[in-house]
């Protein structure tokens, strides 16, 4: 879980205009000593460390919409990824933003360690306020899960506000699948697979296939004319769309028009 060395992170860091920040840290900071000599958190730890968790308001397509996301510069998979220039990861809209946004990288730092290091109930998560579209919520818009306590915690998120319904992305859905070996897949949440390569379509392992409700790719602009993909996302705002969001929807393949694209694909299309 890498508790020494995010304990040693924090210490090192001491943003002198981010009070919230620091404020936080000395809770992680206390918590982080505390396991790490083997004592185990209490009830009150346990609410502390909810206190701490970052509810981020989204923008752009995904604007009125609220995402509870850990750290991509502090996820290792993402972070190799990030290198390979056949993955989509490879021009990671997340990797660039928090690297010239300080404040964002941080609160999402915090997110990232509470939900890897510790293993918080169900009934201290329900004191983490979430606030909604419509009763719709999402997990992981800036980066991904990194370990299976990371997706034990949002799943118990997920349990413990089964009023909201939650859109989650991965790539790394080997750790999802411990969890709902252990947990079940919560009923309130669509689970959507991302697919690694641009203009490829990810093969599911058949072990993971049941609990997946939507494969998400993204195509370039020459593919989708080559081809006639059918493209619903990309081009308008989830807000108005809301098929990744929405129980029951049954298609299977979800497919976004890549972002730099969006101008040619929308002049092709006719699309005000």
């Amino acid at each position: 879980m890498k508790r020494k060395y995010f304990l040693n992170l924090l210490l090192g860091l001491n943003p002198e205009k981010n009070k919230p920040f620091n404020t936080k840290k000395a809770v992680l900071v206390e918590m982080l000593e505390k396991v790490i000599n083997g004592e185990k958190l209490n009830t009150i730890d346990e609410y502390k460390l909810v206190q701490c968790m970052n509810v981020s308001a989204l923008t752009g397509k995904l604007e009125e919409f609220y995402s509870i996301s850990s750290c991509v510069t502090e996820n290792d998979i993402c972070k190799h990824r990030a290198t390979n220039c056949n993955s989509i990861c490879h021009d990671c809209y997340a990797m660039q933003s928090v690297s010239y946004r300080t404040n964002l990288e941080l609160s999402l730092l915090v997110n990232h360690i509470v939900l890897n290091c510790f293993d918080i109930s169900v009934g201290a998560w329900k004191t983490l306020a979430i606030p909604s579209i419509n009763g719709k919520a999402r997990l992981e818009s800036h980066g991904d899960v990194a370990s299976v306590q990371a997706s034990d915690n949002m799943a118990k998120i997920q349990l413990s506000h089964d009023h909201l319904t939650f859109g989650v992305w991965t790539k790394n859905y080997g750790f999802w699948y411990q969890t709902f070996k252990k947990y079940g897949k919560p009923e309130n949440m669509i689970f959507l697979v991302s697919s690694d390569k641009k203009n490829s379509v990810v093969e599911l392992p058949e072990h993971i296939r049941p609990y997946v409700d939507h494969v998400f790719t993204v195509y370039d602009f020459e593919t989708v004319k080559a081809n006639n993909v059918n493209i619903q996302c990309g081009y308008h705002h989830c807000k108005d769309c809301m098929r990744c969001y929405t129980k029951g929807n049954t298609e299977f393949y979800i497919n976004e028009i890549l972002k730099k694209d969006t101008k040619k694909y929308k002049k092709y299309m006719g699309i005000e």
